[in-house]
């Protein structure tokens, strides 16, 4: 079994034999022992095993993989060799097209049990071009001689080589990075309090590195890009010393940005402002939202959370004027370039928080009129916003969200003002993982 899957427990008596029957959303196997549910992380539908309880509370326990008695049908040998002791990936030891089917089973179950969402036409999950190597970015955590990802339910760093949900470049350009810094090829001390690392690859096949750093040291940054390696075109350094945030720009050297094309639209997005980690999946996010959407040139359009216009712009062209709502300042100005930059001059984007926004323009939208809100925001769901929603009451909601219990949440407050859902869907942005990217329209 791969590493940190199997472990020896001295708890004898805590040993249990359990049948895994289902999937719970965050990965997790379950099952029951005397009519009890049992969680149980790496197992599979159909898996007989025997497990360690960990926790066991009123309504339900939770125990950790010993053995796999019996396999399943499902289960496959996970391409890792960190999986089962990364955080990182919780799906690797099932197979594609079951990882699929249980995210969809898990999806719809979600929305129809929090959301309240009945009589709705699912459509068929969409699959991710590429299963593995689809990542164009990733964020590397850095603890002395460790540089890696965390260790599951941990914050201690595991010591990595490669990750093979990465593009290989991503993968080629840490390795890189990494040996400078261990081996001191800089000549110099490594840099003090150095903490993450992110990578991005752009479609030019090259790649933008940030630094994170604790304080600035002096250390002499201007001599990466001048080592042998072609594949970084650009990198910056930033000061965060609470490792919380973004934190300070103190040095930037070649080009930052992460270019990329879908629906026909050139962007750009700076290495330090969010954009789609599945740039393949990414193409299919954007047709998905332009068929819920189903614009017809006249409507009128607000995109709150907007990034650096990924949807904004698209809808642009089917619309009358489309609104870009984003809180980062970074991140507009890079959509203001990119709709000059393909000359979309039917596209505004305002650095505002999105409920501020509605809240402060509530008399004019509900007397000018807005047709069709697009919503895309973080994990967390956002309930003010879908209250205001309510109250201003387009004729269209278009949302898409990574999190199927803030989304149904969110639909429930939608639905009890009146919405209905009339279709809803989801995209593999996320394969070997537990997460799941979905889309819900509604109307009223």
């Amino acid at each position: 079994m791969p590493g940190g899957m199997a472990q020896s427990f001295k708890r004898k008596n805590m040993q249990k034999k359990v049948e895994i029957t289902s999937i719970a959303f965050g990965g997790k196997g379950i099952g029951r022992i005397d009519g009890k549910v049992v969680f149980v992380p790496f197992t599979a539908p159909g898996d007989e095993v025997t497990v360690e309880i960990t926790s066991d509370k009123k309504g339900f326990s939770e125990g950790n993989l010993i053995e796999v008695i019996k396999p399943s049908g499902i289960r496959q040998a996970p391409p890792c060799k960190y999986y089962g002791v990364c955080g990182g990936c919780s799906f690797q030891h099932i197979d594609y097209k079951s990882q699929l089917e249980w995210k969809q089973k898990i999806f719809e179950e979600t929305l129809k049990r929090i959301g309240k969402v009945e009589d709705v036409a699912f459509d068929e999950p969409a699959a991710s071009p590429r299963i593995l190597n689809y990542r164009s970015r990733a964020r590397f955590h850095i603890e002395g001689m460790r540089w890696g990802f965390n260790e599951a339910r941990s914050h201690n760093i595991i010591d990595i080589d490669e990750c093979p949900i990465l593009d290989p470049l991503i993968n080629k350009a840490f390795i890189y990075l990494k040996n400078i810094f261990l081996e001191n090829r800089l000549e110099a001390k490594r840099p003090a309090g150095l903490f993450a690392l992110e990578l991005g690859i752009a479609d030019d096949d090259r790649v933008v590195a940030s630094f994170h750093v604790e304080k600035d040291s002096g250390f002499p940054w201007g001599k990466l890009l001048a080592d042998e390696e072609p594949v970084l075109k650009g990198f910056e350094v930033r000061v965060s010393p609470l490792k919380k945030d973004k934190g300070k720009r103190i040095f930037a050297e070649g080009d930052r940005n992460l270019s990329y094309e879908a629906f026909g639209i050139d962007y750009s997005a700076d290495i330090s402002v969010f954009s789609q980690v599945n740039r393949y999946q990414n193409r299919t996010l954007i047709s998905k939202v332009m068929e819920y959407a189903g614009l017809s040139g006249t409507e009128r359009v607000a995109d709150l959370f907007c990034g650096v216009g990924n949807l904004t712009l698209p809808l642009a062209g089917k619309a009358k004027k489309v609104t870009g709502i984003e809180a980062s300042a970074s991140a507009v100005a890079d959509g203001v370039e990119n709709a000059k930059r393909n000359s979309i001059k039917n596209a505004e984007f305002m650095a505002e928080d999105a409920h501020a926004w509605l809240k402060r323009n509530m008399k004019n939208l509900e007397k000018q009129g807005i047709d069709v809100v697009v919503l895309d925001p973080p994990r967390g769901g956002d309930p003010d916003v879908a209250v205001a929603l309510s109250g201003i009451r387009p004729e269209k909601i278009i949302y898409v969200s990574c999190s199927p219990p803030t989304l149904s949440r969110d639909i429930s407050v939608l639905t009890g003002c009146g919405y209905k859902v009339f279709r809803a869907g989801l995209f593999d942005m996320f394969p070997q993982t537990f997460h799941i990217e979905s889309i819900v329209g509604l109307k009223l």
